[in-house]
């Protein structure tokens, strides 16, 4: 069906919206965001933000490839929920020893850049790459046509190549200047060096829900537990799970602001119902929730295709290690915004601040009371 650039342009505003926490109240002196703005902070928060990113930069390239990764979504989230004075102290006690890796030695080749693609020891050649389209284009035509083209491979390090590239965006979309740019560089070089595709026969048998989707994805719990390792090693049992291969075809996504909404709000409560699997959940919702970040930046056909493998990524994740036995823990009143941001805060935890942020940003379009609870509880596990 086609559609009005009216209904067009209403909903990307209301994907925009999606990248400030607006209708929080979370920015100084009480003040909401205007839709499509990320919330304004002084500029000494910004700064803030900026020597977070210098430090991590200057730590690059590093011989362990996924090292620092977590640390600038962490930084970004700490300026967003207003709490920019903690990035330094948080990275006082977080960042790993730096072990210097190798530097970009090999250009990626304009012509044959699908080569590259999910090689590790390329990640430095990347990065030069993002950092020299930089310079030669505007970085939102960067995202507009590399962003289609890395999708398919979002779930490569356990989709935080996706992740990162989001907070990255919309940081540099409140402050443009060179650091950002690298740290939007970095992480599109992560993306495309960590990339890997999930298995998709092609075939498509749309469901008029995700919550309808979501019934037809088939668990291999409790049959087969999910492989001993990390996240990247559970997602590889996908190649071997032939009921996984037509899963990507479940959801329409001719309203990529519908689906990334309800995808929040099923995974929300998937996250609540598998207790002993939270980390492997929470990005089964903060995944989505990052190319909601990067949205304003694409065109329909890029966003709906986005949509399509953040959905897989996330399904996928509920395949490995989604539990059907699980039960919804008992219902009971969310807590404050305020409060949840004070207490994810003090906890400091890598996943539970990024989590946090993204289930406030859900919260603020869905109003779904689910996503409030998933972040109440993050903030209580200790391991988070």
């Amino acid at each position: 069906m086609l559609h009005s650039n009216a209904t067009r342009n209403t909903r990307r505003e209301f994907l925009a919206a999606g990248a400030s926490l607006v209708g929080l109240g979370l920015v100084p002196g009480g003040a909401c965001a205007a839709p499509g703005t990320q919330a304004q902070r002084p500029s000494s928060d910004a700064d803030e933000l900026d020597e977070g990113y210098a430090r991590i930069a200057a730590r690059f390239p590093d011989a362990n490839f996924h090292a620092s990764n977590h640390a600038p979504m962490v930084a970004e989230v700490l300026f967003v929920l207003g709490r920019a004075e903690r990035i330094e102290p948080w990275l006082d006690e977080n960042l790993d020893d730096h072990v210097p890796g190798k530097p970009a030695s090999e250009p990626i080749d304009p012509a044959r850049w699908r080569a590259a693609l999910g090689r590790n020891e390329r990640f430095a050649d990347w990065q030069a790459y993002f950092r020299n389209a930089f310079e030669e284009a505007d970085w939102r035509t960067v995202l507009g046509t590399w962003v289609p083209r890395l999708a398919p491979g979002l779930a490569g390090a356990a989709t935080h190549g996706l992740i990162r590239s989001g907070h990255a965006a919309r940081a540099l979309a409140a402050r443009e200047n060179p650091i950002r740019k690298v740290e939007l560089a970095t992480g599109l070089a992560y993306w495309a060096a960590s990339y890997v595709e999930l298995p998709w026969d092609g075939t498509l048998a749309l469901e008029s829900s995700v919550s309808a989707a979501f019934a037809k994805v088939a668990p291999r719990r409790p049959e087969l537990a999910p492989p001993e390792g990390n996240i990247v090693t559970g997602l590889r049992a996908l190649q071997e799970t032939p009921s996984f291969r037509s899963v990507a075809g479940f959801v329409d996504p001719s309203e990529p602001e519908r689906l990334l909404s309800e995808s929040a709000s099923v995974f929300a409560r998937a996250y609540l119902r598998n207790p002993d699997r939270r980390i492997a959940f929470v990005h089964s919702i903060t995944a989505p929730s990052a190319l909601r970040l990067l949205a304003p930046y694409l065109d329909a056909e890029s966003l709906r295709l986005g949509v399509r493998y953040a959905w897989q990524a996330a399904a996928g994740l509920y395949a490995v290690y989604g539990d059907p036995s699980g039960s919804a823990p008992a219902e009971s009143e969310p807590a404050t915004v305020e409060s949840i941001v004070a207490r994810a805060v003090e906890t400091g935890g890598t996943h539970t601040l990024k989590l946090t942020e993204a289930c406030l940003r859900e919260h603020a379009l869905s109003r779904d009371a689910a996503l409030l609870l998933a972040a109440d509880d993050a903030i209580r596990d200790a391991r988070m």
